[in-house]
């Protein structure tokens, strides 16, 4: 008896094109079942005295628990596909946080706009920058291991950065700039808007040194070599 012929596979697809795909998957539409099995409860609530309502109820129950259970999941594959694309082809994506509101670029020219809304809020308080393979939507969920925190003066152009950096393990680790030759009318910038914290004034540096640590954060997502640190401390100094 002969052997069945061998089908010979295709081309394989870059593993940029596989993870694209998994990125699409249309998370609404299991919204939309989720949303229609939800509005049957209302439905379900007219026919009580039916001796199969208690069996559909808890059918119910248990459906719209799995559907939701699914749909966390389907968000976790979207996210780590769309990581793994962006590592596949080199790209990085910048978050900002200012004011709780989340801004994310890509491309170099929106993340130099990136920079100066942290340089310059709308509001007194600090901002975030995060640089990973994917946009940092969810702050309850694990992310990047790397932060930088903004606080400045923007009337008179000058502020503080905070790098952060935390371990698998959850130990934390963080520096301040370093202004070598600080300025005795330095701000004391507060760690947050009605923060007791302070910065100390040797880490006030100008704008335009600012800039140029967060733009190098920006591109190599790692603590700038473009200012100098010092080990986190607090106080007017």
């Amino acid at each position: 008896m002969s052997n069945p012929a061998q089908v010979e596979p295709g081309p394989l697809e870059p593993p940029a094109v596989v993870f694209a795909r998994l990125a699409d998957v249309p998370v609404d539409a299991l919204d939309k079942l989720i949303e229609a099995t939800h509005e049957v409860y209302d439905d379900l609530n007219k026919v009580l005295g039916h001796p199969y309502w208690g069996d559909l109820v808890y059918h119910q129950g248990a459906a719209m628990k799995a559907l939701k259970e699914a749909r966390i999941c389907l968000e976790g594959l979207r996210a780590e596909a769309v990581g793994a694309r962006n590592t596949e082809l080199g790209v990085t994506v910048t978050t900002a946080v200012v004011c709780g509101e989340r801004f994310y670029a890509q491309t170099e020219d929106d993340k130099a706009e990136l920079v100066d809304k942290v340089l310059r809020p709308p509001r007194p308080g600090a901002c975030h920058l995060y640089v990973w393979d994917r946009p940092h939507q969810d702050p309850e969920a694990p992310g990047p291991y790397l932060q930088v925190r903004i606080v400045t003066d923007p009337e008179q152009e000058v502020g503080v950065l905070n790098f952060t950096e935390e371990s698998e393990d959850g130990e934390m680790t963080s520096w301040h700039t370093l202004n070598p030759d600080p300025s005795p009318e330095a701000p004391a910038l507060p760690f947050d808007a009605g923060s007791t914290l302070k910065f100390p004034r040797n880490a006030v540096l100008p704008f335009r040194e600012l800039r140029a640590a967060l733009d190098e954060f920006t591109r190599t997502g790692q603590r700038p070599e473009a200012v100098q640190w010092q080990t986190a401390r607090w106080g007017d100094l």
